[in-house]
C-alpha cells in the first residue's frame, strides 16, 4: 500500500465526510462527553472573527459558563476551518437547542446529522422532536477505521514514550514529571499495522482486537474507566469538571493516601522484585489513620475546621444566587471552592489533591494491566490506548505506560499516537498510546 501525504488525505476526507446527507456537522455522543465537529468553508461569516482571525460560529455564542472545551483548526487543503467542541453529555439539551436554532441544510425541510456513540440512540427522540434526523454510525467501526486510517496514511502520528534518559521509571510527583514534548520519539506510518489491540477508554473500557481493514472483534472490557475516575473524584473532591480534576492532580502526592511496599516491609521487597515505592494498595493508608484523641488541642483544630467549613459552605450558597453567582464564577471562586470544601471533610491528614492523584494512578494502572493481559492472551504485538480520559496529560500517559512496562517486565516499547499536529495535541479530544511488545 502506497503512503499518501496529509494534503491528499484531507482532500479525500472532504469527499468522503462532507456529503449532502450530513452537510458539515457531525456528533459523537458518549456516556460522559459529547463531541461536535463542524466544517466552516472559507468566506462564511467573515464579519464575525475571533482575535486569532478564525471566523466565529454560532456555537461560539453558547453560554460561556458551559463546562467544555473547543478548538478551531484552519485546514487550507479543505478550504475552510474545522471546529471542534466538547462538553459534558448532561448538557446535551443545549446542544440540541443550538442545532435546532442554527443548523440549516440548504433549505431542506428534513435535516440529517451524522452521529455515533451510545447517545445517538438514547437521545434520538429528542433530536427528532426538533426536526433533526440522526444518521447513526457504529461507534466501534468509526473508532477502528479512523485509527487504522491515521496509522497507515500519516507519518509522525505515532511516537514512543520514554523519559529523556531512555528509561521508564515509576511516575513520581506530577510537579517533577518531564514535559510530554521531552518524552516523544516519533515513528513513521506503516502500510500494514495489523494485528493490534485497541483499548478504548470512555466511561468504561472496550478492548478490541483488530486483524485487518474492517476486521475487528470486541474481546474484553471493564467497568472501571474514565467515568469511574470522574465519578469518584466528583464524590470525593466536589470538582465539577474533568479539567478541574486534572488540575487538582498536578498538586497531589498519592504517597499520603496509597499504601506502598515500603510501608509494609520498611523498604524493598527484593525477593519478588518490588521496590519500596511500588503501590501495594491504593488508598491503603486511609485504613492506617488514627483517630485523634479528645484533647483541647484537637478541639481547637476541630473548631477551626467548623469555622472554615461554614465560610466555604456560605460561599457555595452564594454561587447559587442569581447574578451574584455569575459574578463570583467569573472571578474564579468556584474553581477553588470545591477542593476547599473537600479538604474540610478530609481534615488535615488527607487532601483533595492527593485523593485525586491516587484515583488517577489506580484507574490508569488497572487499565494498563488489563490491556497488557489481553495482548498477551491474544498474542498481539501492539496495543493502542485511546479515549478522552488520556487527553494529553503527561502524568496519565506516564502512569499507563509504566503499568504496561511493569507487567511486561520491561519488554515493551511505549509509543503514542498524536493527531492534527500541534493544534490537536493541545486539545482535549482523542489521543492514543501505542505499545510494541515482545510477547
Amino acid at each position: 500500500m502506497t503512503l499518501i501525504n496529509k494534503g491528499i488525505a484531507l482532500k479525500l476526507l472532504k469527499r468522503v465526510d462532507v456529503l449532502s446527507e450530513s452537510q458539515s456537522l457531525a456528533l459523537d455522543i458518549g456516556g460522559s462527553l459529547a463531541k461536535i465537529i463542524y466544517f466552516q468553508p472559507d468566506g462564511a461569516n467573515r464579519r464575525k472573527e475571533r482575535t486569532d482571525g478564525i471566523p466565529k460560529l454560532c456555537i461560539d455564542y453558547l453560554d460561556p459558563k458551559r463546562e467544555g472545551s473547543s478548538i478551531s483548526v484552519r485546514v487550507p487543503e479543505l478550504n475552510g476551518t474545522l471546529h471542534f467542541f466538547c462538553f459534558e453529555t448532561r448538557n446535551i439539551e443545549d446542544c440540541i437547542k443550538f442545532i435546532s436554532e442554527h443548523y440549516r441544510q440548504n433549505g431542506k425541510e428534513k435535516r440529517r446529522v451524522r452521529a455515533t456513540g451510545g447517545g445517538s440512540y438514547k437521545y434520538d427522540k429528542l433530536f427528532s422532536e426538533v426536526g433533526v434526523e440522526l444518521t447513526k454510525l457504529d461507534e466501534m467501526c468509526c473508532t477502528v477505521a479512523g485509527l487504522t486510517f491515521l496509522l497507515t496514511h500519516f507519518d509522525h502520528e505515532v511516537f514512543s514514550f520514554l523519559y529523556p534518559d531512555g528509561t521508564l521509571p515509576p511516575p513520581g510527583l506530577p510537579e517533577s514529571a518531564p514535559a510530554l514534548a521531552e518524552c516523544r520519539r516519533f515513528v513513521d506510518a506503516r502500510p500494514d499495522p495489523f494485528p493490534y489491540l485497541l483499548v478504548h477508554i470512555g466511561s468504561g473500557v472496550s478492548i478490541v482486537k483488530v486483524t485487518g481493514h474492517g476486521k475487528f472483534e470486541r474481546v474484553s472490557g471493564s467497568t472501571i474507566g474514565g467515568g469511574t475516575f470522574w465519578g469518584l473524584c466528583r464524590l470525593l473532591t466536589n470538582c465539577k469538571t474533568f479539567d478541574e480534576i486534572i488540575e487538582l492532580t498536578k498538586e497531589g502526592n498519592n504517597e499520603r493516601v496509597d499504601m506502598l511496599v515500603g510501608d509494609i516491609y520498611g523498604g524493598d521487597y527484593s525477593k519478588v522484585g518490588l521496590g519500596a515505592g511500588v503501590i501495594a494498595s491504593s488508598f491503603g493508608k486511609v485504613t492506617m489513620r488514627k483517630e485523634p484523641p479528645p484533647t483541647f488541642s484537637n478541639l481547637r483544630k476541630a473548631w477551626r475546621r467548623v469555622v472554615c467549613g461554614t465560610f466555604w459552605l456560605w460561599c457555595d450558597f452564594m454561587l447559587n444566587i442569581p447574578i451574584l453567582g455569575h459574578f463570583l464564577r467569573y472571578l474564579g471562586l468556584e474553581k477553588h471552592l470545591r477542593s476547599r470544601i473537600a479538604n474540610i471533610h478530609f481534615g488535615k491528614i488527607f487532601r483533595a489533591e492527593d485523593v485525586a492523584l491516587s484515583l488517577l494512578r489506580m484507574i490508569s494502572y488497572n487499565i494498563g494491566q488489563i490491556g497488557y493481559l489481553n495482548a498477551k492472551r491474544y498474542d498481539l504485538p501492539k496495543i493502542y490506548f485511546g479515549g478522552n480520559f488520556i487527553r494529553d496529560h503527561p502524568y496519565t500517559i506516564a502512569s499507563i505506560s509504566y503499568a504496561v512496562h511493569f507487567w511486561s517486565h520491561g519488554q515493551t516499547q511505549v509509543s503514542i499516537e498524536k493527531e492534527f499536529d500541534k493544534a490537536m495535541n493541545e486539545s482535549s479530544f482523542r489521543h492514543c498510546f501505542y505499545y510494541m511488545m515482545d510477547i
